[in-house]
């Protein structure tokens, strides 16, 4: 059961409530206060006490040896090179400390942990053969390794002739003892061009030798002969296509390029746009769709593209799923084609944006002429159609690799993607691979920007470079029927009834590249001419 609830007084009503139960309130008793508190506090000072008095203990005596330990010893300072005066290093090249007055040497934990420190009046070093370093035998460099024992009275004499050779002093391990031997024996007398020493082919150096040397010219700063350094091999691409640029060179330090794999990718690429065509006429056995159903769909897409600022793949990959859709479901009604428009946007949005639109703003913008579950469903329909599969590639992907190999501007770049989505909305250029779209649509940007427009003298095959020949694998006669067709269409763009993509390269953020001189100038004219005389 529940006991009686307490009600907390109000100290403008305290007629209500006794004394007993203000107090309660107010002031708690001592009993309650100090009943099992005291015997903890009681367990604490005692605990305090104990504790304090250790500390102070251990103190005093740390106080007590200390003057009388380390009294002249310094402090350990991590210096791995630091130079010491000649005479004063020991084997392994720390300092000995000095004796302290009652006659015991104040020792380090370098020094006493890793230095066997010698009686007084003999001196350890270590010779070690150079010839011995430079042929790489380690056997042979320990067994040639030698402790030898003088009088202190030829200490002088010792370091007049070792005065040259640097001392240093670094924290190593004993397991280090033997590669810092070798490097402060291949320290005293030159690497290479010795005299007394026999030269042997580079070769024949090993590769541990040759990393020990590259280690201590990279320390010390030795400089090696030409003949020791290991040259860069040549790329794979150099060596199998001379007189190609190989427009991956600098790309090795970039992880984003993936340059090790960019052909490979797009070996697959063009193995992909085969395998997944779109045929000539694919609109053939359509009863209610017709080729200019399809454009003004195209262009409308075009327009919801660019209001919802979308990427230029999610464009080129819709307009390829409508063709892919249409080319397989021959009976797709009319009242159906804008449905399956806004939902082929509506997949591409969520295959290439990072934030894709909701699916609410896609039934907003056709007015609400289908719901978010008649899309839903079509969604499903198209995949079934095409079988799950969005890899078919897109211009945009071949156009970015073609205008690096043309080492391209911007507005060669920008003007190339005007004549690919320029392609998109016409119905005779759906059959033309992605990879031939792009090509075609770079060679006619480079006629119009770095040749001469005010001159009618059609094409020139020289703006199109082995190297670009070699990564688009098009030939520049290949890409002539092409390049005249998108030749017509950007000329006629102005006239056009629809105009969403001449109106959209009008502004600023794609340069006005619609705009430009160039596009109804004299070279252009010729190009399409020669089009329309054959």
């Amino acid at each position: 059961m529940v006991g009686p609830l307490k009600t907390r007084g109000d100290e403008n009503a305290s007629e209500n409530i006794n004394q007993g139960q203000l107090k309660k309130l107010t002031v708690p008793s001592n009993e309650a206060t100090t009943k099992r508190p005291a015997l903890g506090d009681l367990q604490n000072r005692g605990l305090n006490r104990a504790v304090a008095a250790k500390d102070v203990a251990q103190k005093e005596l740390k106080e007590s040896k200390l003057p009388k330990v380390l009294r002249n010893a310094k402090a350990r300072v991590d210096t791995h090179w630091k130079k010491q005066p000649v005479g004063a290093s020991n084997v392994n090249g720390a300092v000995l400390a000095k004796p302290t007055e009652g006659g015991v040497a104040a020792l380090l934990r370098a020094n006493s942990v890793r230095t066997h420190t010698a009686p007084s009046g003999v001196l350890l070093t270590r010779q070690v053969s150079a010839s011995t370093l430079i042929r790489g035998d380690k056997a042979a460099a320990e067994a040639t390794s030698k402790l030898t024992v003088k009088p202190k009275s030829e200490t002088g004499s010792s370091d007049q002739v070792n005065a040259p050779e640097p001392t240093f002093r670094r924290e190593d391990s004993n397991l280090s003892k033997k590669s810092l031997t070798k490097l402060r024996a291949a320290m005293s007398k030159p690497v290479m061009g010795l005299a007394g020493v026999k030269k042997e082919p580079s070769v024949a150096i090993k590769k541990d030798v040759i990393g020990l040397v590259r280690s201590e010219s990279t320390v010390r700063g030795a400089i090696l002969k030409p003949s020791t350094t290991i040259q860069p091999s040549m790329s794979l691409s150099s060596k199998r296509f001379a007189g190609i640029e190989d427009i991956d060179a600098h790309d090795k330090d970039n992880l984003v390029l993936v340059s090790e794999y960019v052909n490979e990718i797009y070996d697959y690429l063009y193995k992909l746009e085969i395998e997944q065509p779109i045929h000539n006429d694919h609109l053939a056995g359509q009863k209610e769709v017709s080729h200019k159903m399809r454009a003004v769909l195209i262009d409308w897409i075009n327009e919801v593209h660019l209001q919802f600022h979308l990427a230029a793949e999610t464009f080129q990959l819709a307009v390829a799923i409508i063709d892919r859709y249409l080319q397989v479901v021959k009976d797709t009604k009319r009242s159906n084609l804008q449905l399956v428009g806004v939902t082929a946007l509506f997949i591409a949005t969520k295959y290439e944006e990072l934030f894709p639109p909701a699916i609410n703003d896609f039934v907003f913008i056709t007015d609400d002429t289908y719901s978010a579950r008649e899309i839903r469903m079509m969604e499903l329909q198209i995949f079934k159609a095409i079988d799950c599969n969005l890899s078919r590639p897109l211009p945009i992907s071949f156009l970015r690799r073609y205008s690096k190999a043309a080492g391209a501007e911007d507005e060669h770049h920008a003007m190339s993607k005007y004549f690919v989505e320029l392609t998109l909305v016409d119905y005779d250029m759906a059959s033309y691979k992605p990879s031939e779209i792009a090509a075609a649509s770079l060679f006619l940007a480079l006629h119009l920007l770095n040749g001469n427009y005010r001159a009618s003298t059609g094409f020139d095959d020289e703006h199109w470079t082995p190297t670009l020949a070699h990564y688009s694998r098009y030939t520049a006669t290949h890409l002539r029927p092409i390049t005249r067709q998108i030749a017509k269409l950007a000329r006629d763009a102005p006239q056009a009834k629809l105009k969403a993509i001449y109106n959209k390269y009008q502004g600023q953020k794609f340069q006005k590249i619609a705009l430009r001189i160039e596009l109804s100038g004299p070279l252009m004219d010729s190009i399409v001419g020669q089009s329309l005389k054959k």
